[in-house]
């Protein structure tokens, strides 16, 4: 999509992150799964456990009420409180 790399976290055109896909474990230049930093993103764990409540990290081998629990108490209230706040 034409972006030129300039920096480290820069503004990108397009940004897909690959969370997992189907628990397949690869590192190379140009892909790492599941994502290096899932398991520390709050806004990453809360949308798993909706989807998928028995979903486990295919690396660490712990699921996701775990990885939650293991996150600071700063991101566990800022997510939740998105979500009281939201109206749907």
């Amino acid at each position: 999509l034409g972006r030129v790399k300039s920096k480290k976290n820069a503004p990108r055109t397009l940004d897909i992150d690959v969370i997992d896909f189907n628990s397949l474990i690869i590192k190379n230049k140009s892909l790492e799964l599941p994502h290096p930093r899932a398991h520390n993103r709050n806004f990453v764990l809360y949308p798993i456990k909706e989807i998928d409540p028995n979903w486990t990290h295919p690396l660490l081998k712990i699921n996701v009420d775990k990885l939650i629990s293991q996150l600071g108490q700063k991101p566990r209230i800022e997510i939740t409180r998105l979500s009281k706040s939201v109206i749907i």
